[in-house]
């Protein structure tokens, strides 16, 4: 994290309450690099502008969000394992809503109720936590042009 300041980093991939793992490409046996959560935290935290949301798209991932939240102001995470058709879904619909100007809270919300329109056993997996001086419900990350 050089030059680049995003304003959300997703994390896709497997997890548990207390680590990520990151794919190394390696062929074989090897699981990725392991990250744990309080290693993950401190580098979202170790720029000088952290970003404004953290979503790790990935099992059991809930468990990273408090100590996320103590370096950036909100953070989605599953609070169980989550299967990929449905982790994929929910990161469409919610970025489209994001990119079509919604709040973080509303895109966060019409991602899971998409879920569960298409039948989606995981709609109630997402969970989004934010600090308590932040408004996930007004906050948008994309501010559509004026006509």
């Amino acid at each position: 994290m050089s030059g680049f300041k995003p304003h959300v980093v997703h994390f896709a991939g497997h997890a548990d309450e207390d680590v990520l793992v990151f794919d190394t490409e390696a062929d074989g046996d090897n699981p990725g690099q392991v990250i744990t959560k309080s290693v993950f935290a401190r580098a979202m935290g170790a720029v000088d502008n952290p970003p404004v949301l953290v979503v790790l798209n990935a099992c059991h991932s809930i468990g990273h969000l408090d100590e996320l939240l103590t370096v950036v102001p909100m953070a989605i995470g599953m609070s169980d394992e989550i299967g990929d058709p449905d982790a994929m879904s929910f990161a469409a619909r919610f970025y489209t809503a994001i990119a079509d100007g919604q709040s973080i809270r509303s895109a966060y919300e019409a991602a899971r109720i998409q879920m569960e329109m298409d039948g989606m056993s995981d709609a109630d997996l997402p969970v989004l936590r934010a600090q308590d001086t932040v408004d996930p419900a007004a906050t948008p990350l994309v501010i559509p042009p004026t006509d």
